[in-house]
């Protein structure tokens, strides 16, 4: 997970701070460790745990009182379940679609949170990291929209990495380019938000 780096804030911040000298772009960056619960997931694996246990019981030579075997049942799955909820293996687990569709909930909800869309001339672009689906989203303004061609964003965003953090400076360089190209510097930049990224 790229933002646990030690370097991560620093230098993401520099990065931010650099692209804008040339953009009148405002970039936000919002790293989470996950977009969404999978408690459900945990939830299934802690029963299929629960039924090998019993399968275990069954199998055992000697016989088990029915109560132990049901309480050995709970706690297995009460334990199988709070461990599944900690592990990124756990979102890998769920649907594709489902995973996205809580990446692109998150990051809308992160764009209005830290307020993107508040520039003068609604040039904010969110750029939101999500560690456990290991998907990057962004989510341009409509001043951005409107100058900016779509395929332009799913190109930049393939180049952005959740795992390293020295190909995701990059990809934070390919998205200084496109915004450069597109909305140069004007002088005229009347906010300026907060360089460092939000870490949830």
């Amino acid at each position: 997970m790229i933002h646990a780096n030690d370097r991560f804030s620093d230098a993401v911040a520099a990065k931010v701070g650099q692209l804008e000298t040339t953009t009148d772009a405002e970039v936000v960056v919002v790293a989470a460790e996950r977009s969404g619960s999978y408690r459900d997931v945990a939830q299934s694996i802690a029963a299929l745990a629960a039924l090998l246990v019993l399968v275990v019981l069954f199998a055992l030579p000697w016989p088990v009182h029915p109560v132990l075997a049901v309480i050995d049942m709970i706690v297995v799955w009460f334990v199988v379940t709070w461990l599944a909820e900690g592990y990124p293996l756990t979102a890998s687990l769920a649907s594709r679609s489902r995973r996205l569709g809580q990446v692109r909930r998150a990051a809308a909800a992160e764009f209005h949170l830290e307020a993107v869309h508040a520039t003068p001339h609604r040039t904010g672009l969110l750029v939101y990291v999500s560690a456990w689906e290991g998907q990057v989203e962004l989510i341009p303004d409509v001043g951005l929209e409107a100058r900016i061609p779509r395929g332009r964003w799913a190109e930049v965003m393939g180049e952005l990495s959740t795992q390293d953090l020295d190909r995701f400076l990059a990809g934070l360089d390919a998205v200084g380019k496109v915004l450069t190209q597109h909305v140069p510097a004007t002088g005229e930049r009347q906010l300026r938000l907060d360089d460092a990224p939000r870490i949830r």
